[in-house]
């Protein structure tokens, strides 16, 4: 029987590429800002590139039509889309930013756990690992709350999958790092960054390095009763 596929989704980001060099498998990449990425990394991994919009819901369809064309029977989802987290004062955020932020980071992520899990329960079941964010315990730095909120919906989703499809064989977890030094914290002043370091017992933020091994934990099946847990990774500045 040939080995189930790896659904990555955010492939392509500086957390995916990451992953990806250290991940041995067949692997369905998801594609969208900067395909050409992935195309020299050194892996064990047989990747299989989709491209997908997840900015409108017609581009989340057309990921799931053409990922169902593939035919490949997936057995684990990491999911790593957000859209970046720009300070926006409340009153600010316009109504068309908050929909794309949640049809990115939340929307994308409902629809493919619609249409995979009935299937991966019905094949033995499977793993699933999902990115939020420390911001989702205790008090939230102010002018994210569309980040923040869309996080807050995704971690609904976790906790919720978690409990229908546990006892399928289903496991779904999440991380919650604090901020990873990713292209995603040009967004944000150079001394909340530096904060933010600062606060760190390590002295330092995160690196995508410092996410792999616990994502790869999740996804190996090797803690089956680990499931609908919410790990922070943070250094110890931040406990859930």
């Amino acid at each position: 029987m040939s080995e189930k596929a790896l659904l990555l989704l955010g492939a392509d980001s500086d957390i995916g590429i990451t992953f990806l060099k250290h991940w041995d498998g067949p692997v369905i990449a998801h594609v969208c800002r900067k395909p050409e990425a992935i195309d020299s990394i050194a892996s064990g991994s047989e990747i299989t590139k989709v491209y997908g919009d997840f900015s409108s819901s017609d581009g989340i369809e057309a990921f799931i039509a053409s990922v169902r064309d593939l035919k490949e029977e997936i057995g684990k989802i990491l999911f790593l889309p957000s859209m970046p987290a720009v300070p926006t004062k409340l009153p600010k955020i316009a109504p068309a930013d908050l929909e794309r932020t949640f049809l990115v980071g939340y929307y994308s992520a409902f629809r493919l756990f619609q249409e995979l899990l009935p299937a991966m329960a019905k094949n033995g079941g499977g793993q699933v690992a999902v990115i939020l964010t420390s911001y989702c315990f205790g008090a939230p730095p102010k002018f994210l709350a569309s980040y923040v909120s869309s996080k807050y919906a995704l971690y609904g989703l976790v906790r919720s999958a978690a409990v229908e499809y546990g006892g399928k064989g289903i496991t779904v977890n999440a991380i919650a790092p604090s901020m990873v030094e990713t292209g995603f914290v040009s967004n944000l002043p150079a001394f909340a960054v530096e904060q933010e370091a600062e606060k760190s017992p390590l002295g330092r933020n995160a690196t995508p390095e410092d996410l792999v091994p616990v994502l790869k934990m999740l996804l190996s099946g090797e803690a089956p009763y680990l499931n609908g847990a919410v790990i922070p990774i943070t250094s110890g500045s931040q406990l859930n």
